[in-house]
């Protein structure tokens, strides 16, 4: 007896997984930015007070640190991590064969996909609207459009993407049929 679902790819539960990966990852960079930044500047205002550690190798660590926690990097980070997350449905989805009867089904099951979208993207406007976080989502132009803006026009795009690879293969033609 063949077993129902012999192929999980490209099924609901992985695309809900995906974005919502893509908010918590830029969650997790966003919050881990703003707290390294805060850290390190105490250290430095520290460093700069203490006539012992005023020219020390800890002091220009923190000060490299600092750098590389002021600059956008962490945005790239994340606008890689969303493109790999995408490239992987399409992937998945040129690896997967499946009925084109399904196709409204698909469209109505994507349905909660989009409005989880909505739901992190108000989430998301939220978080950065908020005073604290003024000078961190300055560092995040990138994730702040993707995800503050147009991140359920995203998903739908992505979606439709999907669904398009997904459904328009040939037909899988079986051996001796």
């Amino acid at each position: 007896m063949r077993p129902i679902i012999k192929n999980k790819k490209g099924q609901f539960e992985s695309y809900l997984l995906i974005f919502i990966m893509i908010f918590i990852v830029a969650l997790v960079l966003f919050f881990l930015n703003h707290f390294n930044k805060e850290f390190y500047g105490k250290f430095d205002k520290y460093f700069n007070e203490s006539e012992t550690y005023n020219q020390s190798e800890a002091h220009t660590a923190v000060g490299k640190l600092q750098t590389i926690e002021g600059s956008n990097i962490w945005d790239w980070v994340f606008l890689a991590v969303f493109m790999g997350l995408i490239i992987q449905i399409v992937l998945f989805s040129f690896a997967t064969r499946i009925s084109v009867a399904f196709f409204w089904i698909m469209v109505i099951i994507d349905i909660p996909i989009l409005i989880v979208a909505v739901i992190l993207s108000n989430i998301w406007q939220g978080i950065s609207t908020n005073p604290v976080f003024a000078e961190t989502i300055l560092r995040f132009p990138i994730t702040n459009t993707i995800l503050g803006t147009y991140y359920p026009t995203a998903v739908v795009v992505i979606l439709f993407l999907a669904m398009i690879i997904l459904f328009g293969k040939p037909p899988k033609t079986e051996l001796g049929a």
